[in-house]
């Protein structure tokens, strides 16, 4: 789900940017923050499998 988010995030920046009704900066930060979501979604993944390796090991 916050992938999906993410991608709407920059693909609205670039339509956004595209007929410009953004600036280049608020553009840069809209792609760092949908960087940054894709990043969480990547860590929550990563710590619900390493949960279930944990809880398989015991």
């Amino acid at each position: 789900m916050l992938k999906f988010i993410a991608f709407l995030i920059l693909v609205g920046t670039m339509g956004s940017l595209e007929i410009d009704r953004i600036g280049m900066t608020q553009a840069i930060i809209q792609f760092i923050l949908a960087g940054t979501v894709f990043i969480i979604s990547e860590q929550k993944n990563r710590i619900k499998m390493l949960k279930k390796s944990l809880e398989w090991e015991k």
